[in-house]
Formats: structure tokens, C-alpha cells, sequence
């Protein structure tokens, strides 16, 4: 720190002659700073205001000086400035006075400052003329009036040792300046004398410099045939896939490190034939790349399984012809083997993902279509049974049709999820929760009833944390796998259910990769027959089953399950070999979010009301079973079919609430009409209605302005709630 202020952050390297400028420049302004900040307090107490100022100002230019000095290196100009501005300020100084008349005293100092900084010639010059305009004031100062007057033998003592300070000043930079140039000269008389002697040692370092050569390229020689023999194994271990040599018995002659990695449990592997230590088999496998290889003489591929137990799933095998020199006979093979697990893994992900996308869509718009149909069998019973008296008979058959539309809205429902298009609200849950309520539930009953000789235990940890998530799905998620292991376990064992904390931290690679996060973890274990390696990669592909179709459920059980994780940003790691059962984690992100409380119900007299609304749904049907709900809530209703036709509407007639349908073809949907809606009838209020939607869209139209996201088929307490309470707003 100290050096970089007084060399103005030069090197300790840098030319001494100018590291010397510095160190004295920034000594002179740090010292002469300091020393006018204390005349300023001393000329302050004894209020003489003018030199007080005029000190500030100077304190401030060498305040600056010494920071243009540090940023430009410019040692000559800030010399010439600052010697300059200081034979000024003496100057004043001798004129003023000072503090009792002795700022003469500092003038003295002069000759030292010019020559030290700017040398011999250039000092001389400013020591002179300064003592010259020093006299001049000393001599002006009797008839001056506002001038300082001083005593002729004051004058005389200060030009005597000024001219004395001057003479030793010049001296010692004589001396200096000659000892300097004397150092340059042996300097340079030792740089000629060092290059005599390199000059005179070339010769003799061109010899030896042939003979390190013939010494290097013996020892080159040498080494070369020391390593012949391990050259082959060099190159073949600095390779990261695997190698293998081959003679034309297909018996093992050499392999790298990688190999014996692969297949350890078979070590040693030379020697042995090649399908015993990587196929397990006692015979050539079929088909045989090398085998084509040894009879065509071309080099050949092939894609080939990993033993069952190795971390490698699938090689690509090259195998290349090995031929004598000489006679070109073919003398064995060399087998180049690649670990494509990954790729094959990223192929099977997209394949599936592809499958899922294209599934997906056909059950979105079949749900959607569904749920059109499904809005008479769930809706109008609903109305029909609030007029029905208690006792009728016709109540019963009601309420059976009303429950099979519901069943079957459940379906829908599942369908929507493998397309990940349902309507459903996330809430903060927690997991233990949903868990303990499944297994009280009649769904969970009815397992153990049709599965007696099935045990069940759980171990829930207390401290778990919440998710975010559907309780519909959640619930559908924990009775899919609940009811998939009671139906795995054939003749009696366990299932066992539990949740816990996972902070993961490194990427952890199973079913699927799970990314570092904090995660809630569902397991659900059983005790079962367990899922072949072959069948582990389809079971959440929809209606693929290894039961009779129909026999449990509607075949998208585990789809249901992949979809909802999905939903939840959630991964699933499953893990399951025959004989031994099968466990599936569920990882789901956690949420610190606080759980809301439960609502009550309200009564059906709270969402009644008698404002006007506009029902738009491209379905008739569902345009009447709307505008008969919200007649049932005493609100006056008219409905139309499209969204151009609601323009033309409100271009007639005023309506307090629109309800729309998001999903409508031909034409606009419930975006579009919307934002034309907005553009004449600006404040409009509106809630949006479908079976499904685009999420985007959804959210585009609530940002304009729109109220709740209804779902159907309508229920009368859902439609009458949310267009209450947007009507409230």
C-alpha cells in the first residue's frame, strides 16, 4: 500500500532515475499537503482569512497533482506544474507576510524542490528567476503599501543562504547526475564485456548442443525400443470405449481397461472365448458381427444387449479384420465396443414421449366431446332432483343416472390427464394427509375386501412437508398404485406405503433422471410377482395392461399416474424384477407455501341473484343447461351460439355477466370474443367455461379481465359460486 502511493503504482523494477522523480514528487505534495492543512487551522485561529484561502487552494491543486500524477505516470509535467505553482505560492507568500512575517521562511526550500525534480539545467533556471522576483518583492515591498515590508539586513540574510542552499542543491545534483552517468557507462561497458563472452561462447555451445542432440536421439532410440512392446497397450488404454483382440477361434488375446470394467465378474478374460465372458453363452450369439467379419474380411457392426447385471444396457459393436502383411490372410479381429445405454434410454424417452403427445391429443378431443355429452346425464338430474318431492319414485332412478354420469365425468376426467388438459384448481396438501384419507375411503375398503389375505403397512413421516397439487389426482395417483400392487400379489404379502423428505443434490439417474431439488417422496411397495426389464418401459403407456382388458379399471390407471406426476413437475423412479416385487418413489417438489383452510359450502341462497347474463357455447346443449341453472338462481338468461353472435348482442342489449365457452368452432373462441367484447364494452365481466383448455389462452383472458376458469359438465353450486362472486367484485 505504502509503496504504490509513493511510486504512484510504478513497479519496484521500473528505471530508478524515475522511480526517484515520483517517490520525491509524491513525497513533497504528501508533506506539503499535510503541512498547509496545518497553517490552514493556525491562519484560521488567528483569523487570517486570505491565507487561509489561498493555502486551501494550493492544498487542493497538489490533492490533484498527486492523483493525475498516479493516473498518468507524467512525471515531467507534473514537475514543471508543481515546481511552478510553488515558487508562485512562495511568492505570495513572501509578499503576504504569513503568520508573523516569517512566511518568507519557506522560500527558502526552493533551490532543493526545483533541483531535485527537474534536474540541473531546468532547476538552475527556476532557482534563479525565483530568487530574481523574490528580491524585486523585497525591494518593492517599502513603497508598495498592501506589499510586506522587510529589513534590508533581512534581505540580505535571505539571499545569502538562499544562494547558499542553491550552491549545495546544484552540487549535490552535479555530483548526482555525474555518479549516474558514471553507473551507465560500467553498465554499459559490462553489457559489451558479457556480449565478448557469449560471442566467445558460441562456438563451444554449438558443439555441445550437437552432441545433446546425438545424446537425445540415442536415448529417443533407446526408449522407443524399450517401449515397442507396450506401445499397442498405450494406445489401446487411452481409448474410452471398449476394445477386445480376437483370433479366428474367437478366443480373447488382448482387451483394455474398459472391458474388463464391463465385464468384471468374468475376469480373467483372456484366453476365454468371446460369447462366454460377454454374452454368458456357449456358443457363437447370433447375430455375430465378428463372426461376418472373419469370413467377409470387411469391417462389420451391430447392436448388441449388455449382460443382465452390468450398468451397460446396449453396446454397438465394430469389428474389424486383422490381416497378415505379407500374405493378407485374415489372422483374427479387433472388436470396437461403444456404450450407447444413454442414447438408447434418450430414444426410448422421445419415442414415448412422442406416443404419449400423440395419445394425448386423441384423448383430449374425445374427452372434450365427452364431456359435451356428459353435461345432459350430470347436469339435468341435478335440477330435476331439486324439484322432485322426497318420496317420489323417481328420485331413485335420478340419482342412479346422476351418479353414472358422474362415474363416467371420471373417466373423462383421466383422459383429460393423459392429454394434461384437465380443469383443476392446485392447492397447498399435504401428502400424509391424502394418504390417511385414501385409506380410510370406501375405494381403499373395497381393495382390501377383494384382496383379504393382503397386508398393509405405513410409515409416514411426521415432519413432512406440503406440495402443491390436485387432491382429486393426488387421490387417484395413491389408489392407481395402492390397487396395481394388491392385483400384483398373488397368493398373500405386503404393501407398504410411505412418505419422507429428500433433498437430493447430485442428479440422481433411475427410471428417469431426478434433477437436484427438494422433494416429498411417495413409495408404495409391494411384495408381488414384479414387472419383467422388458414390460418396465411401457407400463405407463395408456391401455397397456397384462391383465384382461376390463377386468380392473379403464386401462389408464398408470397413465394417470405418469400424467399427474407430470402435472405436479414431478419424476417417478420405479424400481421391480420378477419374483421380487416392485416399488414405485414418487418424487414431488415441495412448497413452503402455508395450507389454506378448508371452505364451508354456502348455501344455496348465497350465489342466487336476479342480474342479466349472457351464456355463448357452440353446444345447444349446454347452452340450455346453463341458462336453466342460472334461471333455477333466479337470474334472467339469454344464450347464443357463437362469438360473433354475442357482438351483435351487446350491440343491442346491456348484460351484467357473460359466460363463455373458451373451446368454440368454427370461428372465434372465448379469447378472441373477449377482446372484441372489451374493445365497445370496456369493464365487462365474464367467466370463462370448457372441458378443458389451453392453459395460455386461460390465463391470456383472466389477465384482460376475466373472472373464474368454470369446469364442465356444470354442477349448480360451482356455475351459481363463481358468477356470484365475480358479479360481487
Amino acid at each position: 500500500m505504502l509503496w504504490d502511493t509513493i511510486s504512484s503504482g510504478l513497479p519496484s523494477d521500473h528505471d530508478i532515475d524515475i522511480l526517484r522523480k515520483h517517490f520525491l514528487l509524491n513525497s513533497m505534495m504528501i508533506v506539503g499537503i499535510f503541512f498547509l492543512w496545518l497553517l490552514i487551522i493556525v491562519t484560521i485561529v488567528q483569523k487570517i482569512y486570505i491565507l487561509s484561502i489561498v493555502n486551501f487552494a494550493v492544498s487542493l491543486f497538489l490533492v490533484w497533482l498527486f492523483l493525475h500524477l498516479k493516473k498518468t505516470k507524467n512525471h515531467g509535467f507534473v514537475g514543471i506544474v508543481g515546481t511552478t505553482t510553488t515558487g508562485i505560492f512562495y511568492l505570495f507568500l513572501i509578499a503576504h507576510g504569513g503568520i508573523e512575517n516569517t512566511a518568507y521562511l519557506w522560500a527558502m526550500t526552493y533551490p532543493i524542490i526545483s533541483l531535485y525534480l527537474l534536474g540541473r539545467k531546468q532547476g538552475t533556471i527556476f532557482s534563479i528567476s525565483f530568487c530574481c522576483l523574490a528580491s524585486v518583492l523585497f525591494i518593492i515591498g517599502d513603497r508598495i503599501e498592501i506589499l510586506q515590508h522587510y529589513s534590508i539586513s533581512l534581505v540580505i540574510r535571505f539571499v545569502s543562504v538562499y544562494a547558499t542552499i542553491f550552491l549545495m542543491g546544484l552540487v549535490t545534483e552535479f555530483v548526482r547526475e555525474n555518479v549516474l552517468d558514471r553507473l551507465k557507462n560500467s553498465n554499459y561497458q559490462l553489457e559489451n564485456a558479457f556480449k565478448a563472452v557469449n560471442d566467445s561462447t558460441v562456438e563451444l555451445t554449438r558443439t555441445n548442443r550437437q552432441l545433446l542432440t546425438e545424446i537425445d536421439e540415442r536415448k529417443r532410440i533407446e526408449k522407443a525400443l524399450r517401449n515397442s512392446e507396450t506401445f499397442l497397450d498405450d494406445i489401446i488404454e487411452s481409448i474410452q470405449d471398449g476394445i477386445s483382440v480376437l483370433d479366428t477361434e474367437l478366443t480373447i488375446r488382448h482387451t483394455n481397461s474398459m472391458m474388463k470394467q464391463w465385464y468384471q465378474r468374468n475376469l480373467p478374460l483372456v484366453g476365454k472365448k468371446c460369447y462366454e465372458c460377454y454374452h454368458d453363452g456357449n456358443q457363437p450369439c447370433e447375430p455375430c458381427p465378428t463372426m461376418r467379419c472373419l469370413q467377409s474380411g470387411k469391417p462389420e457392426q451391430e447392436m448388441v444387449p449388455g449382460l443382465a447385471e452390468s450398468p451397460v444396457e446396449w453396446l454397438e459393436v465394430f469389428s474389424f479384420p486383422i490381416k497378415d502383411r505379407d500374405t493378407g490372410k485374415i489372422t483374427g479381429a479387433v472388436e470396437f465396443v461403444r456404450d450407447i445405454t444413454v442414447p438408447k434410454r434418450l430414444e426410448r424417452q422421445l419415442a414415448h414421449a412422442q406416443k404419449m403427445e400423440a395419445v394425448g391429443t386423441l384423448a383430449g378431443g374425445v374427452a372434450h366431446d365427452l364431456n359435451n355429452i356428459l353435461s345432459g346425464i350430470v347436469s339435468y338430474p341435478e335440477l330435476l332432483l331439486m324439484d322432485l318431492p322426497q318420496d317420489s319414485p323417481m328420485k331413485a332412478p335420478i340419482e342412479t343416472m346422476q351418479k353414472s354420469g358422474k362415474k363416467a365425468a371420471a373417466i373423462v376426467q383421466d383422459l383429460l390427464t393423459l392429454a394434461r388438459r384437465g380443469v383443476y384448481t392446485k392447492e397447498v396438501i399435504s401428502l400424509n394427509d391424502a394418504v390417511s384419507s385414501f385409506l380410510e375411503s370406501p375405494e381403499c375398503s373395497n381393495i382390501k375386501k377383494f384382496h383379504p389375505d393382503v397386508a398393509f403397512e405405513v410409515d409416514l413421516q411426521p415432519d413432512l412437508l406440503s406440495i402443491i397439487g390436485s387432491p382429486v389426482h393426488i387421490s387417484k395417483t395413491i389408489m392407481n398404485l395402492i390397487s396395481n400392487a394388491a392385483e400384483a400379489i398373488q397368493k398373500g404379502g405386503t404393501i407398504r406405503v410411505a412418505t419422507r423428505n429428500s433433498s437430493i443434490q447430485t442428479p440422481v439417474e433411475g427410471y428417469e433422471k431426478i434433477p437436484e431439488g427438494e422433494y416429498v417422496v411417495l413409495a408404495i411397495s409391494d411384495s408381488g410377482s414384479g414387472i419383467s426389464a422388458e414390460d418396465l418401459h411401457k407400463i405407463f403407456e395408456p391401455f397397456y395392461t397384462k391383465k384382461s382388458m376390463g377386468r380392473s379399471g379403464t386401462g389408464l390407471g398408470m397413465t394417470v399416474v405418469w400424467g399427474t406426476v407430470k402435472d405436479l413437475c414431478g419424476f417417478i423412479d420405479v424400481q421391480s424384477s420378477p419374483g421380487e416385487g416392485t416399488t414405485f418413489n414418487l418424487y414431488l417438489p415441495i412448497t413452503r407455501q402455508e395450507r389454506a383452510h378448508k371452505k364451508v359450502a354456502p348455501p344455496m341462497e348465497a350465489y342466487m341473484g336476479c342480474e342479466t347474463i349472457l351464456v355463448v357455447d357452440d353446444v345447444e346443449e349446454q347452452r340450455d343447461i346453463a341458462s336453466a341453472m342460472l334461471e333455477k338462481l333466479g337470474y334472467s338468461v339469454a344464450a347464443v351460439s357463437s362469438g360473433e353472435e354475442s357482438i351483435q348482442y351487446l350491440n343491442r342489449h346491456q348484460v351484467d355477466i357473460l359466460i363463455l365457452d373458451m373451446v368454440m368452432e368454427p370461428g372465434m373462441d372465448g379469447l378472441e370474443t373477449y377482446q372484441a367484447v372489451l374493445k365497445n364494452h370496456p369493464g365487462q365481466k365474464a367467466v370463462i367455461a370448457s372441458g378443458y383448455s389451453e392453459t395460455d389462452r386461460v390465463k391470456a383472458a383472466q389477465r384482460l379481465g376475466a373472472g373464474q376458469h368454470i369446469k364442465k359438465p356444470y354442477t349448480l353450486e360451482r356455475l351459481g359460486i363463481s358468477v356470484r362472486s365475480e358479479l360481487n367484485k
